[in-house]
């Protein structure tokens, strides 16, 4: 009977030790996690929020653009003494093929050279 009581006790033991080791390495696990969670948090925050900036930064580049264009595009066009607006020639412009198009048309090489080297502001 006695040796039935020790093997009880062995296991009880055993059983106590493994239970101890995972909540040991449960203990770790939390607090590893815990100790982590601060710097990539704020790495995280700080992230986005550069991320966010940036895209606020290129959507006003988009739109200063957008103005930039719409300001030289205007200049090409048929002004009230019917001349263009852009070069002066109050004869229409025309294609290769001899058909008018208008001063936007007809000068769209020179205002995308102009875009291209006064960036907008």
């Amino acid at each position: 009977m006695a040796r039935r009581s020790r093997f009880g006790a062995a296991e009880l033991i055993g059983i106590l030790l493994v239970i101890g080791l995972v909540l040991l390495i449960l203990k770790w696990a939390l607090i590893t996690a815990a100790i982590l969670a601060v710097p990539f948090g704020m790495w995280w925050l700080y992230d986005r929020h550069t991320a966010r900036r940036r895209e606020a930064a290129a959507r006003e580049r988009a739109a200063a653009q957008a103005r930039r264009r719409a300001e030289v595009e205007g200049r090409a066009v048929v002004d009230a003494a019917g001349g263009c607006g852009w070069c002066g020639s109050r004869p229409a412009h025309r294609d290769r093929d001899g058909r008018p198009v208008l001063p936007l048309e007809f000068h769209h090489d020179e205002i995308e050279e102009v875009l291209r080297l006064t960036p907008a502001t």
